[in-house]
């Protein structure tokens, strides 16, 4: 896994760029084409909005920016999700070829947009609550990032159910999972492991967006400024992966659970593991979790901030620059 990973976080630095989700030129303004962060001598110069950027994003244009930046980062990551999945899966034949590492990128692509829409519509309403109630802190962070979480489940479960699923070699495809599940299990069986995803995805979520807030509030006490694009992503790899290294054991119980390789629930799981494999393998996956969070958290931090600065950059007609 040692060349792979290291072909992922190299990924990052060739999104660092793209963070800032910025074209080259601005749309057309009073019919001139004005370059991003510029101003023709017909068009005035506009005033910073008052307040924090974010405060202007309209519901709209958190639901563009959140799809957006998971659906993105999940896919692009997707081979090392599908390593993750198949090291935690019981008695799955360990055999890695190039197809393997596509297998489950239908529902992977296809939901991880809603689910960020989702993600980031319940993450925001969550801080403008605790912004009316002159709150901040690691603690509101905490609890948007793990509302955030609770959203984007209506999606996610049934997301990794399949995606799972075709991963571990249970069904060939999403297509015949999903009829399968529906004939045999009906709409439950969607979200089967329910408990367990939101246990692994909440506090992995509410702890990642904690800590990548942290993280940016100190860098900035430190340097006496905000993080550049490339500074961000390195904010939130350390972030997510943080996060991933703490949940692991739960992430494993979950596997086992929506791949019929457990049953009696979390816990019965979780004491079945410790006494029939030893408790090591609650940790089994963590390297390539790790691999696959740490830059997920990352592109999705920064691609959905990059994301939301363009849109309101567009809409009130001020420069990216001068969003603060």
């Amino acid at each position: 896994m040692g060349v792979r990973t290291v072909s992922y976080f190299a990924l990052l630095a060739a999104f660092a760029p793209l963070t800032d989700a910025r074209a080259v030129f601005a749309p057309l303004r009073n019919g001139w084409r004005i370059p991003r962060g510029g101003r023709s001598a017909e068009s005035p110069a506009a005033a910073p909005p008052a307040g924090s950027w974010k405060s202007q994003m309209l519901f709209r244009e958190r639901l563009i920016a959140g799809s957006a930046a998971r659906g993105v980062a999940q896919t692009c990551l997707h081979p090392i999700d599908v390593a993750r999945t198949r090291l935690q899966a019981k008695g799955v034949e360990m055999v890695f070829t190039p197809r393997t590492f596509v297998k489950g990128i239908m529902p992977q692509f296809v939901l991880a947009f809603p689910a960020g829409a989702l993600q980031f519509a319940c993450y925001e309403w969550a801080k403008d609550r605790f912004a009316d109630m002159k709150m901040s802190g690691a603690f509101p962070e905490v609890v948007c990032g793990a509302l955030g979480a609770l959203g984007a489940s209506v999606v996610r479960v049934p997301q990794e159910v399949l995606k799972q699923r075709v991963q571990a070699d249970i069904y060939p495809n999403a297509i015949v999972g999903l009829k399968t599940v529906l004939t045999t299990e009906g709409p439950r069986g969607l979200y089967k492991g329910y408990t367990a995803t939101i246990s692994r995805d909440v506090p992995w979520n509410a702890l990642s967006f904690m800590f990548f807030a942290q993280a940016k509030d100190f860098f900035k006490k430190v340097k006496g400024r905000t993080a550049s694009n490339e500074e961000s992503l390195a904010l939130g790899a350390l972030s997510g992966m943080t996060a991933a290294v703490i949940m692991t054991p739960v992430d494993v119980v979950k596997t086992r659970l929506m791949t019929g390789g457990a049953s009696g629930g979390i816990a019965g799981t979780f004491n079945a593991i410790i006494k029939e494999e030893g408790a090591a393998t609650l940790m089994k996956g963590v390297v390539p979790r790790c691999a696959f969070l740490a830059p997920l958290a990352a592109l999705t931090l920064s691609l959905y901030d990059g994301f939301a600065k363009e849109l309101v950059s567009r809409r009130i007609g001020v420069p990216v620059a001068m969003l603060e």
